[in-house]
Protein backbone atom coordinates (compact mmCIF):
# COMPACT_ATOMS: atom_id res chain seq x y z
CA UNK A 1 0.00 0.00 0.00
CA UNK A 2 1.24 3.50 -0.83
CA UNK A 3 1.65 5.91 2.07
CA UNK A 4 -0.77 8.84 2.17
CA UNK A 5 2.03 11.41 1.96
CA UNK A 6 3.26 9.71 -1.22
CA UNK A 7 -0.21 9.94 -2.72
CA UNK A 8 -0.40 13.62 -1.83
CA UNK A 9 3.04 14.27 -3.31
CA UNK A 10 2.15 12.38 -6.50
CA UNK A 11 -1.09 14.34 -6.71
CA UNK A 12 0.86 17.62 -6.57
CA UNK A 13 3.11 16.50 -9.42
CA UNK A 14 0.20 15.33 -11.54
CA UNK A 15 -1.97 18.39 -10.93
CA UNK A 16 0.99 20.60 -11.86
CA UNK A 17 1.48 18.47 -14.96
CA UNK A 18 -2.15 19.04 -15.97
CA UNK A 19 -1.76 22.77 -15.32
CA UNK A 20 1.40 22.90 -17.47
CA UNK A 21 -0.41 21.09 -20.30
CA UNK A 22 -3.31 23.53 -20.13
CA UNK A 23 -0.93 26.48 -19.97
CA UNK A 24 0.84 25.20 -23.09
CA UNK A 25 -2.39 25.67 -25.01
CA UNK A 26 -3.01 29.10 -23.48
CA UNK A 27 0.38 30.54 -24.50
CA UNK A 28 -0.41 29.80 -28.13
CA UNK A 29 -2.61 32.89 -27.99
CA UNK A 30 0.47 35.10 -27.54
CA UNK A 31 2.38 33.19 -30.22
CA UNK A 32 4.90 31.77 -27.72
CA UNK A 33 5.14 28.57 -29.73
CA UNK A 34 8.49 27.48 -28.33
CA UNK A 35 7.17 27.94 -24.79
CA UNK A 36 4.08 25.91 -25.64
CA UNK A 37 6.26 23.04 -26.88
CA UNK A 38 8.45 23.25 -23.79
CA UNK A 39 5.41 23.19 -21.50
CA UNK A 40 4.04 20.17 -23.35
CA UNK A 41 7.33 18.41 -22.62
CA UNK A 42 7.31 19.57 -19.01
CA UNK A 43 3.75 18.39 -18.49
CA UNK A 44 4.62 14.88 -19.65
CA UNK A 45 7.79 14.84 -17.57
CA UNK A 46 5.89 15.85 -14.43
CA UNK A 47 3.17 13.30 -15.14
CA UNK A 48 5.74 10.53 -15.46
CA UNK A 49 7.55 11.63 -12.30
CA UNK A 50 4.24 11.69 -10.45
CA UNK A 51 3.71 8.10 -11.55
CA UNK A 52 7.14 7.20 -10.16
CA UNK A 53 5.97 8.47 -6.79
CA UNK A 54 2.70 6.55 -7.05
CA UNK A 55 4.68 3.39 -7.68
CA UNK A 56 6.88 4.08 -4.66
CA UNK A 57 9.93 4.62 -6.84
CA UNK A 58 12.60 7.30 -6.47
CA UNK A 59 12.11 10.16 -8.92
CA UNK A 60 15.04 10.39 -11.38
CA UNK A 61 16.78 13.75 -11.67
CA UNK A 62 16.85 13.98 -15.46
CA UNK A 63 14.55 15.05 -18.29
CA UNK A 64 14.68 12.07 -20.67
CA UNK A 65 11.06 11.18 -21.25
CA UNK A 66 11.77 7.91 -23.03
CA UNK A 67 13.99 6.69 -20.18
CA UNK A 68 11.39 7.72 -17.60
CA UNK A 69 8.62 5.94 -19.50
CA UNK A 70 10.77 2.85 -19.95
CA UNK A 71 11.60 2.61 -16.24
CA UNK A 72 7.89 2.97 -15.47
CA UNK A 73 7.02 0.22 -17.93
CA UNK A 74 4.76 2.47 -20.03
CA UNK A 75 7.06 3.23 -22.97
CA UNK A 76 5.23 0.99 -25.43
CA UNK A 77 1.93 2.73 -24.60
CA UNK A 78 3.27 6.18 -25.47
CA UNK A 79 6.35 5.65 -27.65
CA UNK A 80 4.96 7.28 -30.79
CA UNK A 81 3.81 10.43 -28.99
CA UNK A 82 7.04 10.78 -27.04
CA UNK A 83 9.15 10.72 -30.17
CA UNK A 84 7.92 14.13 -31.27
CA UNK A 85 8.51 15.94 -27.98
CA UNK A 86 11.76 14.41 -26.73
CA UNK A 87 14.09 17.18 -27.91
CA UNK A 88 12.00 20.19 -26.91
CA UNK A 89 13.52 20.45 -23.45
CA UNK A 90 17.06 20.73 -24.82
CA UNK A 91 16.14 23.10 -27.64
CA UNK A 92 14.24 25.45 -25.34
CA UNK A 93 16.78 25.48 -22.51
CA UNK A 94 19.96 25.66 -24.57
CA UNK A 95 19.82 28.02 -27.57
CA UNK A 96 23.09 26.70 -28.99
CA UNK A 97 21.96 23.06 -29.23
CA UNK A 98 20.27 23.34 -32.60
CA UNK A 99 21.03 25.13 -35.82
CA UNK A 100 18.67 28.07 -35.33
CA UNK A 101 17.33 30.29 -32.58
CA UNK A 102 14.86 28.09 -30.66
CA UNK A 103 11.78 30.28 -30.97
CA UNK A 104 12.21 30.44 -34.74
CA UNK A 105 11.92 26.64 -34.99
CA UNK A 106 8.33 26.52 -33.81
CA UNK A 107 5.04 27.48 -35.43
CA UNK A 108 1.43 27.29 -34.33
CA UNK A 109 1.00 24.01 -36.20
CA UNK A 110 4.11 22.42 -34.69
CA UNK A 111 3.20 23.46 -31.16
CA UNK A 112 -0.41 22.33 -31.52
CA UNK A 113 0.84 18.95 -32.67
CA UNK A 114 3.14 18.66 -29.64
CA UNK A 115 0.33 19.63 -27.27
CA UNK A 116 -1.83 17.02 -29.00
CA UNK A 117 0.83 14.39 -28.29
CA UNK A 118 0.91 15.44 -24.64
CA UNK A 119 -2.89 15.15 -24.47
CA UNK A 120 -2.73 11.65 -25.93
CA UNK A 121 -0.09 10.63 -23.40
CA UNK A 122 -2.22 11.90 -20.53
CA UNK A 123 -5.23 10.03 -21.92
CA UNK A 124 -3.32 6.77 -22.35
CA UNK A 125 -1.84 6.93 -18.84
CA UNK A 126 -4.99 8.21 -17.09
CA UNK A 127 -5.75 4.74 -15.74
CA UNK A 128 -2.63 5.01 -13.55
CA UNK A 129 -3.51 8.32 -11.90
CA UNK A 130 -7.23 9.09 -12.22
CA UNK A 131 -8.00 7.42 -8.90
CA UNK A 132 -6.00 9.98 -6.88
CA UNK A 133 -7.43 13.14 -8.44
Amino acid sequence: MIEQNSIETAKKWILQAIHDKNTAKAVLLVEAYDTAAFLAHQSVEKLLKGLFILKGMKVPKHHYLDTLADKLGVLEEIRDELGDILSDYQIFRYPDVSGDIPYLQYSLEISEEKIGHANTIFDRLRKYYEEIL
